[in-house]
């Protein structure tokens, strides 16, 4: 928050602390423990048990509470030097049965070390590098170099190390692909002398050397990857040495490295804002946001349903709804559904409250649980408001999206804000997430496509200021979807590509590519009746309608009229007729994808319609002068 101290922890080496600068004494080796433990659970709440475990180990003393307590007291004077014994809760914060650390992600450096790492996966390269070479920087030494031995830090120091391996070996990548060859040979065979078992080290040393024009060296290198595996392993090289291996011999022109782009006087490079991306276009929601975080500041409850089809920033609001809470001081708890869990009763729940929940999930009776959930929920809001976030709640496992439910309809008097995203165009599981979104009390959010100010904003952060037509175009080959659109600017980025008017054409050609990537795997991810619907409307065209569709897919009218409505809440047809595709680009994507064969099929079909038409009595009669 604005004119406080700046409080950092540093874990990628020795644990270590610092306050606007200066470094902080934290204490003992105990001490420090207890603070070690808190970030690895990565704003979890940690039992108070697991704290005493990590500490004492198999000899705890006979008031182990007791002396944990007197640790996070120590702990907090340290970290919050300046205030009261109850304003020193803020950082490290009692929650339930344990404990809580609360600062935002970038406070500490293995945190924005592993956020750094995943945002560097969407940048262009150039970008990127930079990205990831900030975040390597972050670390000193070791993780957690105090507690190397220790077995309840193992998994995280193993994680993060893994972490930095990759990190390090998408950088020297990225680095080739601009080009870097020469530059990176060096530190290639640095990483293949530090773990000659890791195969892509072997992979980018030998593409690195080949790009600099050493074939034979290249060669060598794949020959030293093949005897250290045979050795070591007795295995063989994987099938990307062996394919490299292969093309190299054969000096294929794919190997070779990128050529620099014509220079063009056209775009006015500028200085990249550094607004998170993609929130762009988002003042209503993000305003919406800060006011409900300020009424549960205040003590007051509410539900928020953030509602829209794929890609278009559901779970970008929420991460940003979760960095407003953290740097208010404000408790978040949070989970995600996936397709995987749905059958894993209670699977959200148990993301929400952790071991807090397990006696009450052991009841025999559902309402019992239901009621129990709820007292729990109740303990947690007397004790500090937070928030509680659940991403995409349309794929929520039956007895959990029962529970919300239940308890969005008993907040009155909680100081909790419920949060829920939920992806439009996907069969609605159950009856309870239809009562959510109907919900008088629940406010529904739907974020609106970006409008071409967006668009421009985005086209002037990842290539620069771009020409108004370069803009409009981009808008109008992404319909304003901002997933789509990262991933047309991303190509474009890779390719060297100006926002100038002279690359109009290449967008529509780059655009065309990315966005058929995600409308077919979006396809794929709906039933097999949804994607026979969609590709008869693409084979149809104009004239597609209810009637024809059903003759064409051979389902019933009721499935047809089902899969339709499916498909215009995920935004791929139009809400309403006549039967379209909510972009040119839709449609030649799904007809795209159809197979040879069903597409012969369906044009077969088709023509069998349109001449049994032709021929019909009432067809003839109206063809009469």
């Amino acid at each position: 928050m604005d004119g406080q101290p700046e409080l950092h922890l540093h874990v990628l080496g020795e644990l270590t602390a610092t306050r606007d600068g200066a470094a902080l004494d934290l204490g003992g080796r105990r001490q420090r423990a207890v603070l070690a433990a808190l970030v690895i659970q990565r704003g979890h709440v940690v039992p108070a048990e697991t704290l005493i475990d990590c500490v004492w180990g198999d000899q705890p003393p006979a008031n182990a509470n007791g002396a944990l307590q007197a640790y996070v007291s120590h702990l907090r004077r340290r970290l919050e030097p300046d205030a009261t014994a109850r304003q020193r809760e803020g950082v490290i914060a009692r929650a339930g049965p344990g404990y809580v650390l609360r600062l935002p992600r970038d406070a500490v450096d293995s945190w924005a070390f592993e956020a750094a790492v995943s945002r560097a996966a969407g940048e262009a390269p150039g970008e990127a590098v930079c990205t990831l070479d900030a975040a390597l920087r972050l670390w000193r030494g070791p993780a957690y170099a105090d507690y190397a031995a220790e077995p309840w830090a193992e998994a995280e120091i193993s994680r993060l190390t893994e972490l930095r391996g990759v990190a390090r070996e998408r950088l020297l990548e990225t680095r080739l692909e601009l080009g870097e060859a020469q530059l990176v040979i060096g530190d290639l065979e640095a990483l293949v002398a530090e773990d000659p078992l890791r195969e892509e080290r072997w992979r980018l040393l030998a593409l690195a050397l080949y790009r600099s024009h050493r074939q034979a060296a290249a060669l060598e290198a794949l020959r030293r990857a093949r005897a250290v595996l045979a050795d070591e392993l007795g295995v063989d090289p994987g099938a990307a040495l062996r394919s490299l291996e292969a093309e190299v011999l054969a000096q294929s022109p794919d190997l070779d490295g990128p050529r620099p782009a014509a220079a063009t006087t056209d775009a006015i490079p500028v200085p990249r804002p550094r607004t998170p991306d993609g929130l762009v276009d988002r003042e209503r929601e993000m305003a919406l946001l800060r006011s409900r975080l300020d009424d549960l500041a205040d003590g007051a409850s509410g539900c928020l349903l953030l509602e829209g089809p794929a890609g278009i920033g559901k779970t970008r609001l929420l991460d940003e709804l979760r960095r407003l809470a953290v740097a208010a001081g404000l408790w978040v708890r949070s989970a995600r559904s996936s397709a995987l869990e749905q059958d894993f009763e209670w699977g959200v729940v148990r993301q929400l409250f952790g071991t807090g929940a397990e006696d009450v999930l052991g009841r025999e009776e559902r309402f019992a649980v239901l009621r129990g959930l709820c007292d729990v929920t109740t303990r947690l809001a007397e004790e500090a408001p937070f928030v509680l976030c659940v991403d995409d709640v349309q794929r929520c496992d039956e007895a959990s999206l029962q529970f919300l439910a239940y308890l969005v309809r008993r907040l009155d008097g909680l100081s909790v804000l419920v949060v829920l995203a939920m992806r439009t165009g996907e069969p609605r599981q159950a009856d309870d997430l239809a009562e959510l979104v109907a919900d008088e009390t629940v406010t529904v959010v739907r974020p609106a496509p970006l409008t071409e100010q967006g668009t421009g904003a985005l086209v002037t952060d990842r290539l620069g200021r771009g020409a108004d037509a370069f803009v409009a175009t981009c808008h109008r080959m992404t319909a304003g979807n901002p997933l789509f659109l990262r991933q047309l600017l991303r190509a474009l980025a890779d390719e060297g590509v100006s926002p100038d008017v002279s690359h109009v054409d290449t967008v529509r050609a780059v655009g065309s590519r990315a966005v058929t990537s995600l409308v077919t795997l979006r396809l794929r991810r709906m039933p097999a009746t949804v994607t026979t619907v969609a590709r008869a409307v693409a084979v149809l065209g104009p004239d597609a309608d209810l009637v024809s569709v059903t003759d064409l897919a051979r389902q019933s009218e009721e499935e047809v009229a089902a899969a339709l409505d499916l498909l215009a809440r995920s935004e791929i047809l139009v809400d309403g007729p006549p039967l379209d595709f909510v972009n040119p680009l839709v449609r030649d994507a799904i007809h795209a994808d159809i197979p040879t064969g069903e597409r012969a099929l369906l044009r077969e079909r088709m023509n069998r319609r349109l001449k049994s038409s032709s021929s019909s009595p009432s067809h003839a009669g109206a063809s009469r002068p």
